[in-house]
């Protein structure tokens, strides 16, 4: 834990610029990611009482860019009937409808609540739950539209594997299908999303399913690609490993943005990591989120493959021509760049595995007040590192000096 004579010195220390923080207090999951009447929300799991997890509750941030954020009172408090824990949020005419997992020590069930207000407050429905299967485990509804009806999506975490349900008034909801076990399952399944990408002119599936552990490094994002009927998802490729959405420690639970007005595929994950996530700097909040990333697909070693681009310009870039040996970095308060030898891409002990197409090795690095994010330039690696340098310590990366690396 670091510690300092004042929470605020802190504060000034690590506080992001272009990462959302809350103003104070815990946040884990994104949650309710949605595009409503010219704002993007952002919900996430709040504590409003303490810098620890607890006391369950949905926060709330709006934006018109995704990067400048402004946060907003508790959109949904945890109550005498339960926590409220993660889930998802769609457009139903004027209003939004949240769908949260009830927590309760015994049980786990699937409520909505709805808002007149743009989100600003919610009633909940006075029927809840909505989805109730009778069990301690059963959370993280990601909910969308399919064609004339809607589609739920909810994990069962310690079966590992991912439910699938159809409604047509958001209340009553049938059982379609269940997907999984498959590829990690060395931990609980959590945060499903559900969605798809074109490429090429071909439409493709894509399944994000968050897992803790069972990560790289404890929790951790991976993702199938396959086809979705309406019914069931298949995957397209074998699931005998896993396929990591992010190489580095700091990127669980995220989802994507539901009424995207642009037909875009925005992406947001908890930039944090349970293994170690008690050894946050005792500032005033404690968590951050990632950079937003356009999602897509791109085929890469004889399959389709997810990638990420972040939506706001790089702080560094690498250009270089690849080497026959050895590595090309961005040295400082972190080492960045790619290592020639074992075809790998870095932050510190951090690698993905990546052969660039050409004879070009092509990086983008983002820097924060604590934190680093590495892309590939065509997007199909990144690596996510939330990062508390000693204090006082600058955040510039400079290139070796025979390196020719755009900055």
């Amino acid at each position: 834990m670091i510690t300092y004579d004042s929470p605020v010195s802190l504060d000034n220390e690590y506080r992001p610029e272009f990462h959302f923080t809350p103003a104070k207090n815990w946040m884990n999951d994104p949650n309710g990611l949605l595009w409503h009447k010219g704002e993007y929300h952002l919900f996430f799991q709040h504590n409003p009482a303490g810098k620890k997890w607890g006391h369950m509750s949905w926060g709330h941030a709006v934006s018109t860019d995704l990067l400048n954020w402004t946060e907003l009172p508790v959109a949904i408090p945890e109550g005498e009937d339960g926590a409220i824990f993660s889930g998802s949020a769609i457009s139903d005419g004027d209003e939004i409808v949240a769908f949260y997992t009830r927590h309760t020590e015994s049980q786990q069930t699937q409520c909505i609540a709805r808002s007149s207000d743009n989100g600003r407050t919610f009633t909940k429905y006075e029927n809840n739950p909505v989805l109730d299967e009778g069990k301690k485990d059963f959370r993280d509804p990601k909910v969308f539209r399919y064609r004339d009806h809607w589609i739920m999506c909810v994990a069962q975490p310690f079966d590992r594997q991912i439910s699938f349900y159809k409604s047509f008034d958001l209340v009553n909801w049938q059982h379609l299908s269940n997907f999984g076990p498959a590829a990690a399952v060395e931990g609980i399944w959590e945060c499903p999303d559900l969605f798809p990408l074109v490429v090429d002119g071909e439409e493709a599936w894509v399944l994000l399913v968050s897992l803790n552990p069972g990560g790289l490094y404890g929790s951790g994002t991976q993702y199938f690609v396959g086809e979705f009927d309406g019914q069931a998802f298949t995957p397209r490729y074998s699931t005998s490993e896993p396929r990591w959405l992010d190489y580095g420690k700091d990127n669980y639970a995220g989802v994507t943005f539901n009424g995207e007005p642009n037909g875009r595929r925005i992406f947001i994950g908890w930039m944090a990591n349970w293994s170690d996530v008690k050894d946050h700097p005792d500032t005033s909040w404690t968590c951050q989120m990632t950079v937003p990333r356009l999602l897509g697909l791109t085929r890469y070693k004889d399959e389709l493959v997810l990638t990420q681009q972040p939506i706001c310009s790089e702080t560094y870039e690498i250009l270089e021509d690849i080497p026959e040996s050895g590595t090309i970095e961005l040295t400082g308060f972190a080492q960045v760049g790619y290592n020639a030898d074992r075809k790998v891409i870095f932050i510190n002990e951090y690698e993905a595995p990546y052969e660039p197409k050409g004879d070009k090795i092509h990086l983008k690095v983002l820097v924060d007040r604590s934190s680093v994010e590495l892309f590939s330039a065509d997007g199909v690696r990144s690596i996510s590192l939330a990062v508390f340098p000693p204090l006082g310590m600058g955040r510039d990366l400079t290139p070796e000096s025979h390196k020719h690396i755009v900055l």
